[in-house]
């Protein structure tokens, strides 16, 4: 039976690594907004390539520590490779809808485009909360706005697939800032607080995009089309998006503090 997370597991070799700026930047401005600091332990959820993993090992120093987990195996393998010079990072296969941690085990639990993945994302909260100490801080990011291109783009490439299917939708808690902040204060958190980051991504053209989407969690539309349509596939994108390829990328980063007990 497939997994949810096969798809990444699939793709785990090229993810964030086909020349596109896109989970990069989003993990680092993730960093930067949890004011992550020397000595601090964090726990990285679905931490895939390790986006929000180095720069947040980058700043806890040697003193700190950073756990990356993450349900596909094939990412666990890279990531800790690429960690291996790290003595404080960690990276292991494990659960993100209920990390299996003693409570109070970390000053920061981070995700990076994971949260809406995730079976039951507010019990997710729930189990995060018992995770921090008191004090702690939740920081994790999600969608705000596709890009019209990109979405239209993902429309063309389901129509040429032998299975169309329509794009999923997030759970109802992502649809708008308030329903963030509702769903996050439901789950035990305090002071929440949301900021917006625009990602703007460029590829070289048609061929390069398709290698982007398919680095990602497109992989499981894009590989649907079989090889005899992808040249009506280039054109059909054609004058969907410009040339070169270009979109940007809204994404919510979303604060929150474990009250002190």
């Amino acid at each position: 039976m497939t997994k949810p997370y096969d798809v990444f597991d699939a793709a785990a070799a090229d993810y964030d690594s086909v020349g596109v700026d896109f989970v990069g930047p989003m993990g680092s401005a993730l960093v930067a907004a949890a004011d992550i600091r020397a000595g601090e332990r964090v726990l990285d959820v679905g931490c895939g390539r390790g986006a929000v993993l180095f720069p947040a090992a980058a700043a806890v120093g040697e003193s700190g520590s950073v756990t990356g987990i993450d349900m596909a195996p094939a990412m666990v393998a890279l990531t800790r490779a690429a960690a291996a010079g790290l003595p404080q990072v960690t990276v292991a296969v494990g659960d993100g809808q209920a990390p299996d941690f003693p409570a109070g085990s970390f000053d920061v639990v981070a995700l990076g485009l994971v949260l809406f993945f995730l079976p039951d994302p507010e019990a997710a909260l729930r189990a995060y909360l018992r995770l921090l100490r008191p004090g702690g801080r939740l920081a994790f990011s999600c969608f705000a706005a596709f890009d019209p291109g990109y979405r239209e783009a993902m429309r063309v490439i389901g129509e040429h697939t032998d299975e169309p299917s329509q794009q999923p939708k997030l759970p109802a808690m992502f649809d708008s800032e308030d329903t963030l902040r509702s769903a996050v204060g439901a789950a035990g958190f305090a002071d929440v607080t949301i900021d917006e980051l625009t990602v703007r991504s460029e590829f070289r053209d048609l061929e390069h995009f398709l290698t982007w989407v398919d680095s990602h969690a497109g992989r499981a539309v894009l590989r649907r089309v079989p090889a005899e349509r992808r040249p009506g596939l280039l054109a059909a994108l054609a004058p969907v998006l410009p040339d070169p390829p270009g979109m940007s990328t809204g994404v919510r980063l979303v604060k929150a503090v474990r009250p002190a007990d």
